[in-house]
């Protein structure tokens, strides 16, 4: 099938996840994710989000992702269909000095109430760099989850979006997610930067897609690959 970007909707399956467009029937289980201060501890959070609202916010993501703005998607239990958090690319940028260059959204995991860019990327055109998040209903940390919806998002980056660059960002206080990127081989990367949300400082990663083989090359070897 030739390239194309946006594609027309997103579908990523691992062995226990669906990562995936947004549809009205999320919005119950959404909103409630989404108002839960203890799934996001880094930041501060609407804990009063309504089932229209989200059904509103659910309709622009789709948008947004149509658009190629970027792609906020649900993470949802294979098994079942549940959605426990989200994901999704929260950007989509292109070679650094494009004359075409679209300005691109804040990260779904630091700014929920994204609005769309007067500025969308055109269609067809591949992004250079995509930035990552993954954020989980809490009673569903430390079982893996985060790790397998990292590891097939940014493999969905390179080998389906055909971006060149991936980027992943967290708050300095975020322990778990540090340990989270050592354990793919990835926590040399690590740089305490400002970050492209906020004018604060955060722990940054840059993952190209040599390093990216690499890693997986050693997970697999390991054992640890979760796919």
């Amino acid at each position: 099938m030739p390239y194309s970007f946006p594609p027309s909707s997103y579908e990523i399956v691992t062995p226990r996840l669906v990562i995936r467009n947004a549809i009205p029937s999320d919005a119950e289980a959404m909103a409630r994710i989404l108002s839960s201060p203890e799934n996001m501890p880094y930041q501060t959070v609407n804990d009063c989000i309504s089932v229209d609202g989200m059904l509103r916010r659910i309709a622009n993501w789709n948008k947004m992702a149509s658009e190629g703005s970027n792609a906020f998607l649900v993470i949802a239990l294979r098994e079942t269909g549940e959605p426990i958090g989200t994901g999704g690319f929260n950007c989509f940028e292109p070679q650094p000095g494009n004359v075409d260059t679209p300005a691109s959204e804040p990260s779904l995991g630091h700014c929920i109430d994204t609005q769309p860019s007067a500025d969308m990327p055109a269609t067809g055109r591949r992004p250079y760099l995509t930035d990552i998040g993954v954020m989980l209903d809490h009673p569903l940390w430390r079982r893996g989850y985060a790790t397998e919806a990292l590891c097939a998002s940014i493999d969905f980056a390179f080998t389906e979006l055909r971006c060149q660059l991936v980027r992943v960002e967290t708050n300095t206080k975020n322990e778990p997610w540090r340990a989270l990127m050592r354990s793919l081989g990835l926590g040399e990367l690590e740089e305490n930067s400002v970050t492209s949300y906020d004018v604060t400082t955060g722990w940054l990663y840059k993952i190209d897609a040599r390093t990216w083989e690499s890693a997986k090359t050693n997970l697999k070897a390991s054992g640890k690959w979760p796919l």
